[in-house]
């Protein structure tokens, strides 16, 4: 009799890593783009209002691709049903894949496609804050530049950069995207 009083949650538990590896894709093919697009348009990414601009485009789209990697998971391959810590999962590793893919574009932007992409990123930086900044942190930072050009630093520093917004985007859209399992009753 006790089993009948019972509730016996539906659900399926699959791999996340189709959804992760799919998704990150997606998140660094756009990420990429978006990062071309300031590239071509000669984008001053160190004025307040670019740092604005490009934050928020960066944040809008990780969001954008952590809701439907959860969504995808949950209703495809999950019956519809992710709880918020593998909802919180999947986001973080699939912005995380797609930091990844998109520290390697920029070592690639920065070492074979443009070489003197780092000049013209220093000589940016200087004419935005060259004036308002003591002359030794403004050799310290110019000096960082040069690291962009490496390649485990360059990937190193999209991967911390990708840890940290995926941490604080998966906390959020897994709050809208977990769906706890009905609970049906044997009969």
């Amino acid at each position: 009799m006790s089993t009948l009083d019972n509730p016996v949650p539906v659900s399926s538990n699959q791999p996340i890593w189709n959804t992760v590896l799919r998704y990150g894709g997606y998140y660094s093919a756009v990420a990429i783009m978006v990062s071309l697009l300031f590239y071509v348009a000669e984008f001053n990414m160190f004025s307040f209002s670019g740092m604005a601009i490009s934050l928020l485009s960066f944040l809008i789209i990780g969001f954008a691709v952590a809701v439907l990697a959860m969504g995808y998971q949950r209703d495809k391959l999950d019956n519809g049903v992710i709880s918020y810590g593998k909802a919180l999962l999947v986001g973080f590793l699939v912005i995380l894949a797609g930091s990844f893919v998109s520290g390697l574009w920029n070592y690639v932007l920065i070492n074979l496609i443009d070489p003197n992409y780092i000049s013209a990123l220093k000589e940016q930086f200087s004419n935005t804050w060259g004036e308002s900044m003591p002359a030794d942190q403004l050799e310290t930072t110019m000096a960082e530049f040069d690291k962009a050009g490496e390649l485990f630093p360059a990937i190193f520093s999209a991967l911390k950069n990708g840890a940290v917004m995926g941490i604080i985007i998966s906390l959020i859209a897994a709050a809208f995207m977990k769906r706890e399992p009905k609970m049906d009753y044997m009969r």
